[in-house]
């Protein structure tokens, strides 16, 4: 059987390996972390998603998968890396030229070297002519170099890399077939078969159609505090339309994709992206919004109670999406760091996704547990739509002030669409404290 070698062992590589050493590769996992590296042979996966830790050690304990940072010679090169911006916004592919030049000492004829981490349009023939420079063999004739986006959700990683479609672009031909006979052994979806600057603009516009929808949802919100409205309950009026499908509003846009991805693009095309960077502007700017709700909120609580202690304000939620461990790039995260360093706030956190330590690292304490915090807090900051917190009950928090920016308290009104129901008046609890208190301000 072939060898792999997967390039950056985090939440899309090692996945990645263990899919490919499942079935029936020997993969090598490189990272350059020696800490990563240790832990993963031991079976310690570093990263939480579903299933990662018992295949992990079932994969080790069949020597087909092995962690180092040494490169090694293989005849498929999975590229995983970060893609992060700059200050400017500009693309830092760093990371990947780093790869080209581990796979350049090792690179043999016949090899495929394939790009999964998300890039500008035009880097995949780059990494081509970089890999050509260093080791004087030609691309698409001696090796084979080809971009295939993931496409997959944490939490639901390794059925998505199975049964997700997946594009393959190459820089010609014979790359495509020779990328397309690694994806095969597993990916049991459709294999799309492109180009590498169709490839990588597909991916690039996946995720800013998602940025550009989910700024539309936040500007209905906006309009709806304005007007003293329930978004949710616009949203879910408007979605009766049978062509309508609005998303629901948020704290902002995290991740290492769509907060990322229409950057690259802007970056490319400064002219022909002015509602994309229209978008971004719009979610970058939602967690600061929140900060300055909440912010007002507080002076209202000291106000009417007439306190000069600090307000305790429980933030509900960390990570950037629902039922992850994965801080990267989360407004949630934003808004508590800027919370934090105010003095009128005591700043409670409710993250059953992170571990304590890590917590207790970003801010000198350790999260409070769902319990401790409803009975403790004075104004509760629903962040990110966690599962565990949907058990919240409405009455054991009647006395609080609530800012639910993830709709965790909204019931929707219609279970079906022979139902008769009257939407007057607004049923929420969560939204009345926020038209009373943050009116105008979003």
């Amino acid at each position: 059987m072939k060898k792999v070698c997967v390039i950056g062992l985090g939440y899309i590589g090692l996945p990645t390996s263990l899919i490919a050493a499942e079935y029936g590769f020997d993969v090598i996992g490189f990272d350059v972390d020696q800490d990563r590296v240790a832990r993963i042979n031991i079976a310690d996966p570093v990263i939480e998603e579903p299933e990662i830790k018992e295949k992990l050690k079932n994969i080790l304990a069949k020597k087909k998968f092995h962690a180092t940072t040494k490169i090694q010679e293989a005849d498929y090169f999975i590229i995983a890396v970060p893609t992060p911006f700059l200050k400017d916004k500009k693309a830092d592919l760093s990371y990947v030229w780093d790869a080209v030049d581990s796979i350049s000492l090792v690179l043999k004829k016949g090899a495929v070297v394939i790009l999964e981490s998300t890039v500008p349009v035009g880097a995949t023939a780059q990494l081509a002519q970089k890999l050509e420079q260093k080791t004087l063999l030609k691309a698409g004739i001696d090796f084979f170099v080809a971009h295939c986006p993931e496409r997959v959700l944490p939490g639901n990683i390794f059925h998505e890399l199975v049964h997700n479609p997946r594009i393959i672009g190459g820089i010609n031909e014979e790359s495509v077939d020779q990328t397309k006979e690694f994806y095969k052994k597993f990916v049991k979806a459709s294999l799309y078969l492109t180009n590498a600057t169709t490839a990588e603009m597909v991916k690039l516009v996946e995720n800013s159609s998602r940025d550009v929808s989910i700024a539309f949802a936040n500007q209905i919100a906006a309009m709806a505090y304005k007007a003293g409205l329930n978004p949710f309950e616009v949203i879910e009026l408007a979605n009766k339309h049978p062509r309508v499908d609005i998303l629901n509003p948020s704290c902002g846009v995290g991740g290492h994709c769509i907060a990322v991805d229409p950057w690259f693009l802007i970056e490319t095309f400064p002219e022909q992206t002015q509602l994309l960077k229209a978008a971004r502007e719009i979610n970058d700017l939602k967690p600061l919004q929140v900060v300055k709700a909440t912010k007002k909120s507080v002076e209202e609580w000291k106000k009417d109670n007439k306190n000069h202690m600090p307000c305790k304000v429980l933030i509900l939620g960390l990570t950037y999406k629902p039922n992850i461990d994965d801080l990267r790039e989360s407004p949630a995260l934003q808004i508590a760091k800027q919370l934090s360093q105010d003095t009128d706030i005591d700043l409670l956190i409710c993250e059953p996704f992170v571990k304590n330590e890590t917590i207790n690292t970003l801010f000198g304490k350790y999260s409070i547990s769902f319990k401790e915090g409803l009975e403790q807090s004075n104004i509760i900051l629903c962040l990110v739509n966690h599962t565990p917190f949907k058990i919240i009950n409405s009455a054991t928090i009647s006395n609080k002030m609530i800012l639910d920016y993830c709709g965790l308290l909204y019931k929707p009104h219609i279970k079906n669409q022979d139902q008769e129901q009257l939407f007057w008046p607004a049923s929420t609890v969560s939204i009345k404290p926020i038209i009373d208190h943050v009116q105008g301000d979003l």
